[in-house]
């Protein structure tokens, strides 16, 4: 028995499906605009996510090159497309309630195969599969994750340069990710993290993988190695840069050259993938290993039904509707939120005044308070009457969405030109004197050393980690209405005749005794 795909006549163009299915990706396109224009931000702001614009049209060129097969695989439109979709509204919400982009632009993707289900069933998403999972590749991590993973990758880096540094017979001294020559010093810098290779590479390594024609753990193999042969060869860069100014010439650390050894590495990196690839064949017994690489041959996965022109009229065009009408409802309707009645941060500063401390303010220039956002803040350089000092920095936000989130110490401070030597998060517990959660930071600026604690104070709650936090809001929103908070921010100087214990003990002490008591009034629990 045979099956006939009812595709719409050429001969006699039907335009309403293709009319309805406009309507939907319309419809999509409004209600994740918002995500949409964050990743082209994105893409356009960081360097190592600049690939990210060829994604879409590489997805665009394998599902061309897979056309014939997608049209024979053509088969009855799936409800569970509708689900995928009606999910992914969903994903909006969750963004809209925890700021994290990341949900949205994930939710992009599920909308898209849900789309995909819709338009041609199973047997047609099965056949469009890698094309579209390819497109997560454009999908940016947060922030912070980016901060995190560049600091890990900055101290394996760093410890493998050095190691290949002193195979030359070279004196070293890493300290944190500071490499010390005698004659110079070298900063492992978050530029040179290796996260600018990884992001894209990790992209060519699925390419690499999906072109070549091996068994799937060779293949899986392709990929995985990007992660190793990306640290390597980052830390080979700083061996090498370490190597060429152990006699005290820094040309290569900055500049065009340092800019153009960036790329060679990264060719490097391509030329490595490629080695791996032909030893794999070779391990499989391929003699003539360019016949293992190429478009895979895709066959048409013969569908259960065939293809339902009514079905889809009617799934896709109340799928449409239905985007529509949530996207009106997301993106024109106020969201509810309580926040209670506080105190101005103003008044804290008066308190301090009032019980014999040295208060200097120190507002942000008006381009730092526009990118903070804050509905409140105050920066306070303090010193005791017995002379202890510390920088205060706190900001409250009366609601955090549109837009309005942390920026974290570990993406600003680097910034400034400060080191990081020590970066953890102190669980409470026995040994934790504040009485909470806190991140610490040492950090470094020439021989200038800070101690710095910082934690979210969110409705009552002290929340060091930050994807704690996102879940905290998202169950507060849901069943109080609120999403105010503050972000704590404290410094203290670690002078050369004290130890970092004893600054420990300094901010403990302060924030206990003077800061703990006053701070209920001015961030409401």
């Amino acid at each position: 028995m045979s099956t006939t795909v009812q595709t719409p006549s050429r001969s006699d163009f039907d335009w309403q499906p293709y009319a309805v299915g406009g309507a939907l990706l319309l419809a999509l396109v409004f209600l994740f605009h918002m995500g949409i224009m964050n990743l082209f931000e994105r893409w356009g702001m960081q360097q190592e996510l600049s690939h990210s614009y060829f994604i879409p049209l590489i997805t665009a060129y394998l599902l061309w090159d897979r056309r014939e097969a997608l049209r024979e695989s053509l088969g009855k439109p799936h409800w569970a497309g509708l689900v995928m979709i009606g999910l992914s509204a969903l994903l909006v919400v969750g963004y809209q309630t925890t700021q994290i982009f990341l949900i949205e632009q994930v939710g992009l993707i599920v909308s898209i195969f849900g789309a995909a289900l819709l338009f041609g069933g199973v047997s047609f998403t099965r056949a469009a599969f890698f094309p579209l999972a390819f497109l997560l590749f454009m999908i940016p991590p947060p922030f912070w994750i980016i901060t995190v993973t560049s600091w890990t990758f900055q101290l394996w880096s760093s410890e493998l340069g050095v190691a290949m540094i002193r195979m030359f017979g070279i004196p070293v001294l890493l300290t944190g990710n500071v490499i010390d020559l005698g004659v110079t010093k070298l900063q492992v810098v978050e530029a040179c993290s290796g996260l600018r290779y990884l992001f894209p590479f990790l992209s060519l390594g699925a390419l690499a993988a999906y072109f070549y024609k091996g068994p799937l753990w060779q293949r899986a193999l392709v990929l995985l190695s990007t992660i190793p042969i990306t640290i390597f060869m980052n830390s080979f860069r700083i061996a090498l840069t370490g190597v060429l100014t152990s006699g005290g010439d820094t040309s290569h650390t900055e500049g065009l050259l340092h800019f153009f050894e960036g790329y060679v590495v990264f060719i490097m990196c391509i030329a490595i993938l490629l080695g791996l690839i032909v030893l794999l064949a070779r391990f499989s017994g391929q003699k003539n290993v360019l016949a293992t690489l190429g478009p895979p041959e895709c066959s048409p996965i013969a569908p259960r039904q065939p293809w339902n022109r009514n079905l889809f009229m009617m799934m896709a065009g109340g799928a449409a509707a239905l985007v529509a009408a949530v996207a009106v409802l997301i993106h024109t309707t106020e969201q509810p939120n309580y926040a209670p009645d506080r105190e101005s941060f103003d008044g804290l500063a008066l308190e301090l005044r009032s019980e014999g401390w040295d208060v200097q303010e120190k507002p942000l220039d008006v381009r730092t308070e526009g990118v903070l956002g804050a509905d409140d803040y105050i920066v306070l350089d303090l010193q005791s009457p017995e002379g202890e000092q510390i920088n205060l920095y706190t900001a409250y936000l009366m609601a955090q969405r549109n837009g309005q989130s942390w920026h974290s110490p570990r993406q600003c401070l680097p910034g400034g030109g400060w080191q990081f030597e020590v970066q953890e998060i102190v669980s409470p517990g026995e040994g934790n004197a504040m009485g909470h959660a806190f991140n610490r930071i040492v950090m470094k600026k020439d021989q200038v050393r800070y101690l710095v604690y910082y934690w979210y104070n969110q409705r009552g709650r002290n929340i060091a980690d930050e994807i704690w936090m996102k879940v905290v809001l998202m169950y507060d929103v849901a069943t109080t209405q609120r999403s105010d908070g503050a972000m704590i921010r404290m410094m203290t100087p670690i002078h050369p005749d004290e130890t970092v214990a004893d600054a420990d003990a300094r901010l403990a002490e302060i924030y206990k005794e003077e800061l703990q008591p006053k701070l209920p009034a001015y961030i409401p629990e």
